[in-house]
């Protein structure tokens, strides 16, 4: 009866591994060793969702992040949401690329289109996972200044 080897080389970087390295999760032995498998998983998911439609991807994306707060999600366009705003943010008007949730997910908002609105990367990137009330707060004092002349 022969022993195992006690080494491997790997097919994909070529490097000299201890056998162990070579045992899949299921128990079966492989050519690749455990940190190239990794790498080669990792490019075949990053390569999935590179070959999304950006509307796939966000909703893959977002139905994930509802998932984990425990939210409802139901699927919705992105780029529907822009386009009926003409890419202007909700909160100041200037271009928007981020989609806000006006009650966020981690306060128990809903991922679904009525609670979505399209904001600037200022916009959201402030507001971040606050609501409305608390956002306003972090304006300071109103600027007399600004507004109705009266």
């Amino acid at each position: 009866m022969s022993e195992a080897p006690q080494h491997k080389n790997c097919r994909l970087c070529g490097r000299r591994k201890a056998a162990s390295d070579f045992v899949t999760s299921k128990g079966k032995d492989s050519s690749a060793c455990a940190t190239c498998r990794r790498k080669k998983a990792a490019q075949h998911v990053k390569n999935y969702y590179r070959r999304l439609s950006p509307d796939k991807r966000h909703e893959l994306t977002h139905k994930r992040r509802a998932e984990s707060y425990g939210v409802a999600h139901v699927a919705y366009s992105r780029t529907a949401i822009l386009e009926r705003w003409r890419y202007a943010c909700c909160y100041c008007g200037e271009y928007a690329t981020h989609l806000d949730h006006v009650q966020p997910l981690s306060k128990g908002g809903a991922d679904v289109e009525s609670n979505i609105v399209p904001a600037c990367q200022h916009c959201n990137l402030s507001k971040g996972a606050k609501t409305l009330a608390e956002w306003a707060e972090t304006f300071g004092p109103a600027n007399p200044t600004i507004g109705f002349p009266f």
